[in-house]
Order: C-alpha cells, then sequence, then structure tokens
C-alpha cells in the first residue's frame, strides 16, 4: 500500500509540473511607456524625460527567459543648443537610447493569470543631440550634432496580468535600474568627460504573448 501511495503520488507531481511547464507561451512582445529618472549625482546633468519601449523576449520553459529591448527617452540632457544643417542653424534637441540584454527568471506563483520575474543582464546607453527640420521637403546633415556612448549593466523587476484564459494577452510593470559608463562628446548637459550614469525607469506595459 506504501508504494502505491508513493507512484500515485510521483504521479501526481508530475502531471502537475508537465501542466505547469506547458501553461506559457515561448514568444513574449512587450510595448511600454512611462517616466525614466536619472538618480544620484546623474541629476545633475540630466533630467526625468518620458520613455519608450519595445521588447522581446523568448521563453525557454516555465522558469527562465532571454530579453533583448530598445528604450527611448526624449530631452533627459536639456539640449539648447543651435545645430548648423543644410539649411542653416536649427534649435538642437536629444535622445536618450537604452538597450537592455540578458534574461530573467519567473517566481512561481498560485495565480495562473500573473506572472511575477526579475532578471539583468548588459546594457548600452547611447545619448546623441538631434535636429528636426519639421519639412519632409529638406534633407538635413548634421555637421555640429554629437553623441557619447557606453556599456554597464541593469536589473528588473516585473509583475504581469493576463487578460484572457489563453495568456496571450497582458499588461503589466515593470521598475528597471541601469547603471552604465558613458564617453565621448557633450550631449545636451552631459559633459564631455566620462561619467557614470544611473537611471530608474517606470514602465506601463502592453505585452502579447505567442
Amino acid at each position: 500500500m506504501r508504494k502505491t501511495s508513493v507512484v500515485f503520488a510521483c504521479l501526481f507531481f508530475s502531471t502537475l509540473g508537465l501542466a505547469q511547464d506547458s501553461d506559457y507561451h515561448h514568444n513574449n512582445v512587450v510595448f511600454g511607456v512611462g517616466p525614466a529618472f536619472p538618480v544620484g549625482n546623474t541629476g545633475n546633468y540630466l533630467s526625468t524625460a518620458p520613455l519608450i519601449d519595445f521588447a522581446y523576449g523568448y521563453r525557454f520553459n516555465r522558469l527562465f527567459q532571454a530579453d533583448a529591448g530598445f528604450q527611448l527617452a526624449f530631452g533627459a540632457a536639456n539640449n539648447q543648443n543651435p545645430e548648423i544643417t543644410d539649411i542653416g542653424p536649427i534649435q538642437g534637441g536629444d535622445h536618450e537610447f537604452m538597450i537592455p540584454l540578458g534574461g530573467r527568471v519567473y517566481i512561481p506563483q498560485p495565480f495562473r493569470r500573473f506572472d511575477v520575474s526579475a532578471g539583468g543582464g548588459a546594457a548600452y546607453l547611447h545619448y546623441s543631440e538631434t535636429v528636426s527640420s519639421g519639412n519632409p521637403d529638406f534633407s538635413i546633415g548634421c555637421y555640429s550634432c554629437t553623441s557619447r556612448g557606453g556599456w554597464g549593466g541593469y536589473g528588473l523587476g516585473n509583475v504581469s496580468y493576463f487578460l484572457d484564459s489563453n495568456r496571450n494577452f497582458h499588461v503589466g510593470t515593470t521598475v528597471q535600474y541601469i547603471v552604465a559608463s558613458t564617453n565621448g562628446q557633450a550631449v545636451g548637459n552631459v559633459p564631455a568627460l566620462k561619467t557614470t550614469d544611473h537611471w530608474t525607469n517606470l514602465l506601463f506595459e502592453f505585452g502579447f504573448s505567442f
């Protein structure tokens, strides 16, 4: 009798494990928006800016996923420099690009419509001064625009809620921390020195899984 109970228990937990392993999609596409906050001394030359995020994750199994993303903040360097272009001086702006490459671990929990995860990896930052003519008939050659960049790392935590029983559509919130060293030309208020930049990003996301 004891051996029979052990066999049934093993079969039950094996079946449960297989069910959990099949209760996910491999491909996860996410679009997010929110604020990007410079942290610590970074706030001396960068300011809070709107951020958009496009991300893709490939989920290998119930626990592990590889992630790649592209994030774009607008105007954090407060660039006020007039840029010299083919059509004359134009008031400049700036963009901050953030490219995280890493992975995450999903934390098992009993609620089927919720996913909770934490992760991290490498991150590349690239800042650039930019201009726009506002006229599609003009072609701008930006001769004085500047840029800088560098590598670092990131960490994140995420909570997502699935809107349907098939777990195809979800909304969620991600808190992300990035630290990286950038070097190069001055971009807006960012000096032409090597700096260590810290960002805390808060993203409100909509995702599709298949």
